[in-house]
């Protein structure tokens, strides 16, 4: 499957920049909240952003003081990220490994990537091997996401392994952490003329249109 030009415009990415940058900021919060650590301060940690599209989770994490890496599979969307900020920027397919040593990163994040994976366990296993610390994941929810997308003409076609709650569990509890999270919920916003008034996510058992995933070594 290729993420080229043509898939980026045609879901008109740049357009969703600050919805994007909301989503990863609130994932943040919530993962400082629910491992008891201050994921917003990243002074003397090291992150990587895996599928890092344009790079703005990137930006984020660097704002935040962490040595921050970002890695995706889309020549494209790497050469963009490079535009946008200065940082380390690699093309790899995360399902077939990750070109650093293992227990590297003091954080690891991976938003709305999972979803478009054949292997996604692999990918999976080859991010927590390079893990020390945490890593935060949000995927879609199976369980509402294709009859709501669809509903507003906004569903992704490559969206190929949505998963449940208790999928992902099972999948997880594999990798063996000393303990993880999964919290279904739902990023209400609110814009006028591109401007963005309103960003919230809410956490909606069961029904949340999207999973967080937090998994600690």
């Amino acid at each position: 499957m290729k993420f080229g030009e043509e898939y980026f415009e045609n879901l008109e990415y740049s357009k969703r920049e600050l919805l994007i940058r909301n989503h990863v900021l609130e994932a943040l919060r919530w993962g400082s909240k629910v491992s008891y650590s201050n994921l917003l301060d990243g002074q003397g940690k090291a992150a990587l952003d895996v599928g890092c599209a344009y790079g703005y989770a990137v930006d984020i994490l660097r704002s935040l003081c962490y040595e921050t890496y970002g890695v995706d599979i889309s020549g494209y969307s790497v050469k963009k990220a490079k535009q946008l900020c200065s940082m380390d920027f690699l093309v790899c397919d995360m399902q077939k490994g990750l070109p650093f040593e293992k227990d590297t990163f003091d954080l690891l994040t991976c938003f709305e990537v999972l979803e478009h994976l054949t292997h996604p366990l692999s990918a999976l296993e080859n991010m927590f091997a390079l893990c020390k610390g945490i890593m935060i994941c949000t995927t879609p929810n199976r369980v509402v996401e294709k009859p709501v997308k669809k509903l507003v003409r906004d569903y992704d076609k490559t969206h190929i392994s949505a998963k449940t709650q208790n999928e992902w569990e099972k999948y997880i509890k594999s990798l063996r952490p000393s303990y993880f999270r999964i919290e279904p919920f739902f990023d209400a916003n609110l814009k006028a003329a591109d401007k963005l008034l309103f960003f919230k996510s809410f956490k909606i058992p069961y029904f949340g249109l999207n999973l967080r995933i937090l998994i600690k070594k």
